[in-house]
């Protein structure tokens, strides 16, 4: 396994989508300690194997493009997706709203996946997979509950 420059910036895109869920969890108010079902543990599994594949190339010798344009699209994607994020954020912050919980959680799951095909890692796509369909169930469910 070799790390390189790739791994890093991925360590910063994970740190990117990491911190604005832990402002929230602080912040928001807890009615009761839910008990965890189906669709959560498939979220958090799904989660923490992609942030894990993010930074570590497991499965493959190390993270790289097969094509320049495959970089441009990498960096100049990663930076919308991320910016789109972190605007959203500010505005679920402010007003909660089904359809911004989605579009976070869209956001969030397009930018594993988005890496996972342009860096050939295909593991990465499996988990980006698993952690899409418990991510969207949860947000589904929690918007329900409200």
């Amino acid at each position: 396994m070799v790390l390189n420059l790739i791994n890093f910036i991925q360590v910063g895109i994970v740190w990117i989508l990491i911190i604005p869920e832990l402002l929230y969890s602080i912040h928001r108010e807890r009615k009761t300690a839910e008990k965890p079902d189906a669709a959560s543990i498939t979220e958090q599994f799904g989660r923490y194997a992609s942030m894990l594949l993010m930074v570590l190339p497991l499965g493959i010798w190390e993270f790289g493009f097969k094509a320049p344009e495959e970089m441009i699209i990498y960096f100049a994607a990663n930076g919308i997706l991320l910016a789109v994020y972190i605007l959203f954020w500010v505005l679920f912050f402010k007003k909660k709203s089904f359809g911004k919980a989605m579009i976070l959680a869209i956001i969030n799951i397009s930018v594993f996946l988005l890496c996972g095909i342009l860096l050939r890692h295909w593991f990465l796509v499996i988990f980006a997979a698993i952690f899409a369909f418990g991510h969207i169930a949860v947000t589904v469910k929690k918007f329900k509950e409200a």
